[in-house]
């Protein structure tokens, strides 16, 4: 089965994916829950941003080389959800602290506040599909590292 997908086509997925995500969390906050994202959670959608933007020029260029820039975003922001999912529940002053403070400072969050200023706690726990927003980002950047390693397999294959 995987040796007939595509790396462009896993790439255009991944890109696609990581969009979906990023139009999910403004929903989770301007919709009826109105979910204000903390600085981990902003930290994760510029790792969305950044993975989405990788995998499209990877499903353009074919290079071994996005495969293996799009999994490092990838795991970047797997890293940032596991942080949250395992001292989050911990960081209850996150906006005075260093991230808060970083995250807040970068040009985006004054361009675009409405979805780069980290306005909410790192310790509140909203709920998607009975699992905390952070899991479910998590398993997501998993999910997407993995896409990477088949289309990077597949490139390989390609190449031979």
């Amino acid at each position: 089965m995987i040796k007939n997908i595509s790396p462009r086509l896993i790439f255009s997925g991944i890109a696609i994916f990581s969009l979906s995500l990023l139009a999910y969390a403004w929903m989770l906050q301007y919709g009826p829950e109105r979910q204000q994202p903390c600085p981990l959670c902003v930290m994760q959608r510029y790792f969305y941003i950044f993975t989405g933007a990788s995998a499209l020029v990877g499903a353009l260029h074919l290079h071994i080389a996005h495969a293996i820039t799009t999994a490092t975003f990838a795991l970047t922001g797997a890293g940032f959800a596991l942080w949250q999912v395992l001292k989050g529940s911990e960081m209850t002053s996150c906006q005075r602290d260093p991230i808060g403070i970083f995250i807040n400072s970068l040009p985006t969050a004054d361009l675009f506040p409405q979805y780069f200023f980290a306005s909410g706690g790192c310790a509140d726990k909203y709920l998607t599909l009975g699992l905390p927003v952070p899991i479910w980002s998590l398993l997501c950047f998993v999910f997407i590292t993995l896409g990477c390693g088949v289309a990077m397999y597949r490139l390989r294959a390609i190449n031979r």
